[in-house]
């Protein structure tokens, strides 16, 4: 009878361990030596368990485990001292971590590290670089000195030299304030402050911020947004086509005199209505100067024999140049070789329609100036060399099994019969996330790099 009680408990135990692995997770019992660090107020340590399963015939399922950690600091820490924390928790937590979770490697490990007043969270994947929690504590800091009520942050990878950016949410007259201190501390930060959003992946500008909240003030406006340092600032309007409300928020950002400000870039705008309409035009109506496309390569440039003939479509012969893809950007390249037995020359945007699998043209796609103030130059093309084009969108989502680009059709010269291309390059998808609705930036023709 006590064997059976024995065995019951021992399968009971087994039972419960077991269905504690399917259902994914177990708090850890860490030690308490996490309350000698000054300044934490509470450690939590998940972990995390899957079962994989096997992928041939007969092979045995595995388990896949990982740490989730939440680390809580109190709330009245200076940057320096939150830094500290912070730095000096995550050397403990390692070999804490080692011991009750052996299974789960050091790269398998979360952490967050949160302050909770000012709702200020860092994220580490694993638990290096603990220098790079410090730093991102000491700004989200002094980003919630600066007025932000939300700063949220992750731990960049050493290899990438920089800071990771900053998510910052704050009143919109703290804006400015929050731009200039995270200039300061070189934070890349996106900013949000009632109807102003400003979002750039470098160092923020504060003459674009204070640009930003300034549109976001004028009446009727509903959001202002510049996602820098590429796009238009754009300002939605409540308003319909031909409401003068669209006009005059347009004339206010052309005689705009706060801008450009650090960057002493001319900046673009685009004003929109809400039920139809739009105007665009640059802030305080400073244009750029033209521009023209730099040759692809670092090859010499080419001559520019003035007397060299046009060329011809028979002369050219347009291949697909290959295509990549980097942080939610694409790019593919149009190249012309010219195929026939001297010099000519090209000036233009070829034309470019994007076809999926069934040889439709995808609707709806518009094309626009590779930058604003772009304008083709003439490129006399040695025999036997190519120029090239360059074609940029963003990433579009394919969940859902779009119709994909598998083709161009393209128009080399004005006028000319348009061809062909499949999309396909070694080692390479034979498609382009080009889908219905898309934007894209066309360059002109230039000096094509080798090959």
């Amino acid at each position: 009878m006590i064997v059976g009680v024995v065995l019951l408990v021992v399968i009971g135990c087994v039972a419960a361990m077991v269905w504690d692995r399917d259902d994914g997770s177990a708090t850890l019992e860490l030690s308490d030596e996490w309350r000698s660090v000054s300044g934490v107020r509470d450690v939590v340590a998940v972990e995390e368990s899957r079962r994989i399963p096997g992928e041939d015939f007969g092979e045995e399922d595995r388990w896949e485990h990982s740490v989730r950690v939440e680390v809580t600091l109190e709330d009245d820490l200076s940057g320096p001292e939150a830094a500290a924390a912070g730095t000096e928790v995550l050397r403990w937590l390692g070999p804490e971590l080692a011991r009750l979770a052996p299974d789960a490697a050091a790269d398998r490990t979360s952490t967050s590290l949160a302050m909770g007043s000012t709702a200020i969270q860092v994220y580490v994947a694993g638990l290096d670089p603990v220098d790079g929690v410090g730093d991102a504590l000491t700004d989200a800091v002094a980003l919630r000195d600066a007025g932000a009520t939300s700063v949220s942050s992750s731990v960049s990878e050493p290899q990438t030299g920089s800071p990771a950016k900053a998510d910052v949410q704050a009143p919109k007259d703290a804006l400015v304030a929050i731009a200039t201190v995270a200039r300061d501390q070189q934070r890349p930060v996106d900013l949000h402050g009632g109807e102003a959003w400003y979002r750039s992946n470098e160092l923020p500008d504060p003459a674009a911020v204070r640009l930003v909240a300034d549109a976001s003030e004028r009446p009727s406006v509903t959001s202002a947004q510049l996602s820098a340092p590429f796009e238009p600032l754009t300002v939605l309007v409540e308003a319909a086509e031909g409401d003068r409300e669209i006009a005059d928020v347009g004339r206010w950002l052309t005689a705009y005199d706060g801008y450009p400000g650090r960057s002493g870039q001319p900046m673009a705008y685009v004003v929109q209505g809400t039920r139809g309409g739009e105007v665009e035009g640059w802030i305080g109506g400073t244009t750029p100067p033209q521009t023209t496309m730099p040759p692809f390569g670092d090859a010499a440039p080419w001559p520019a024999d003035p007397g060299a003939p046009s060329c011809r479509l028979a002369d050219l012969e347009a291949t697909f140049g290959g295509h990549d893809a980097a942080a939610g950007s694409r790019q593919a390249w149009i190249r012309a070789r010219n195929a026939g037995g001297r010099a000519c020359a090209i000036e233009g945007v070829p034309a470019v329609e994007f076809l999926n699998a069934a040889g439709t043209a995808q609707t709806g796609v518009t094309a626009e100036p590779y930058e604003p103030s772009m304008v083709p130059e003439r490129v006399v093309v040695p025999a036997g060399e190519s120029v090239m084009a360059a074609i940029d969108w963003q990433a579009m989502s394919t969940a859902n099994d779009p119709d994909v680009t598998t083709d161009l059709r393209v128009t080399v010269l004005p006028g000319s019969k348009p061809v062909t291309l499949r999309v396909s390059a070694p080692g390479a998808p034979g498609d382009l996330d080009i889908l219905d609705g898309a934007e894209v930036r066309i360059s002109p023709w230039a000096q094509g790099s080798p090959g």
